[in-house]
C-alpha cells in the first residue's frame, strides 16, 4: 500500500505544473482542542472518495481527512439527528449551489498556503491569553482579499437562502448563539434581507477575516480547476508570511507525514526540494521568518507571579523555551518516526 501511495504521489507531482513547499502558517483547532493542519504545503493524494478541495493536491496544507471533514451541517441547518438543541432551531437547509461557495472558502482557508500570509495573531498558541482576556487563535485571518467575482456569485446563489442572523453584526460567528435562542424562528432571515450585495456580504458576514477586492491582480480565487497550478501563488508575491508560531516546529528533512503509514517521509519523496526551507518565500525561519515570543509574554508572567507574592524576576528570567530554529538531524532513509 505504501509503495502504491508513493507511486501515485510522484505521478501527481509530474502532472502538476508547479510544486512549491512552503510552511503552513495557519493552525486549525480540531476535536478536543487538538491542533490540526500540516507543517508544509506538500503534495497529497486524494482518492476517489474525496469530493472537495481536490485542486490543492499538488501542494496542500490540508490532508484528505481534513478536507473531507469540511461541512456546513450544524451551522446553517439541522444535522438531521435531532440530538442537538443548537441545530434544532436552525433555519432549514441551504441549497447545494449556495453551500458550494462556503465549502470553497473553507477549502482555501484550510488547504491554500497563501491564506497563512494573513494570519491575524503573531502568537497562535491556543492556551496563551491576550491582553483583552481572549485566547490567541492560530486559524483566524485578517482581511484576506477575496476576488470580487466569488463574492458577487456567492451573493446571487445565496440571496434567497435563510440563516439565523443576530443584530447588529449578523455575522457567521454569531449564528450559533442565534440558533440556540431561535425557538420561535424569528431569527431566520434571507441573505438579501441582511446584505445589499456581494461587497456587503464579504466585508461584513465574515467580519474581518476576508474582504471584497475588485482588483483581480491583488485578490485570491476560492476555487480553480483540478490539475492546474494554484493561481494564488502568483498573487501578492511580495507579501511575506508571518513569523512561525512559538512551538510550531517544522521538520526540515522529513516535513511530510504519509497519510497511509503515519510515518514521516523526506522532502524529496513528498515532491519538495531538499533545500525547500531555504528557497525564497518558503516562510521558514531559516529563510527570514522566525518564531519569537511576544514582548508582552514575560510582562504578563511577572504580573501574575508578583500578585502571588513570588520574586517575579527570578521566576520569569529563566532560559527561553522558544524552540531552536536549527533543524535536528533526521534518520537516514525515506522515513523517520513521527
Amino acid at each position: 500500500m505504501a509503495l502504491l501511495h508513493y507511486t501515485l504521489l510522484l505521478a501527481g507531482l509530474v502532472l502538476a505544473t508547479a510544486q512549491e513547499c512552503d510552511v503552513c502558517h495557519l493552525h486549525h483547532s480540531g476535536q478536543s482542542g487538538v491542533t490540526t493542519g500540516k507543517e508544509v504545503s506538500s503534495a497529497e493524494v486524494f482518492d476517489s472518495g474525496a469530493t472537495q478541495c481536490r485542486e490543492y493536491q499538488s501542494e496542500s496544507c490540508c490532508t484528505q481527512t481534513e478536507a473531507s471533514a469540511i461541512t456546513l451541517a450544524g451551522l446553517f441547518y439541522d444535522n438531521g439527528d435531532g440530538s442537538d438543541t443548537y441545530t434544532n432551531y436552525g433555519c432549514g437547509p441551504v441549497s447545494a449551489t449556495c453551500q458550494a461557495f462556503f465549502i470553497d472558502m473553507q477549502c482555501f482557508h484550510k488547504c491554500d498556503k497563501n491564506a497563512g500570509k494573513f494570519r491575524k495573531f503573531e502568537n497562535c498558541q491556543a492556551d496563551t491569553v491576550q491582553d483583552d482576556g481572549t485566547y490567541f487563535d492560530g486559524e483566524e485571518t485578517d482581511r484576506i482579499p477575496v476576488r470580487a467575482s466569488h463574492c458577487n456569485a456567492m451573493f446571487e446563489a445565496c440571496k434567497d437562502e435563510s440563516y439565523c442572523a443576530t443584530a447588529p453584526k449578523n455575522s457567521i460567528n454569531e449564528i450559533e448563539d442565534c440558533v440556540y435562542n431561535n425557538w420561535d424562528g424569528t431569527g431566520c432571515k434571507t441573505f438579501k434581507e441582511v446584505w445589499n450585495d456581494g461587497t456587503d456580504m464579504c466585508d461584513n458576514f465574515f467580519e474581518t477575516s476576508v474582504q471584497y477586492q475588485a482588483d483581480d491582480s491583488i485578490s485570491y480565487v476560492m476555487k480553480f480547476p483540478e490539475g492546474d497550478a494554484n493561481p494564488n501563488n502568483l498573487v501578492l508575491t511580495d507579501r511575506k508570511y508571518p513569523n512561525t508560531c512559538v512551538g510550531h516546529e517544522v521538520n526540515v528533512t522529513h516535513p511530510h507525514v504519509d497519510a497511509y503509514s503515519g510515518q514521516r517521509v523526506t522532502a524529496e519523496a513528498a515532491g519538495c526540494a531538499a533545500n525547500w526551507h531555504q528557497l525564497p518565500g518558503s516562510g521558514h525561519p531559516l529563510n527570514g521568518t522566525a518564531g519569537t515570543a511576544p514582548e508582552s509574554e514575560c510582562s504578563l508572567c511577572k504580573d501574575c507571579y508578583s500578585d502571588l507574592g513570588f520574586n517575579a524576576d527570578a521566576e520569569c528570567d529563566a532560559p527561553s523555551s522558544a524552540p531552536s530554529q536549527t533543524p535536528s538531524p533526521a534518520p537516514s532513509g525515506g522515513s523517520s518516526p513521527k
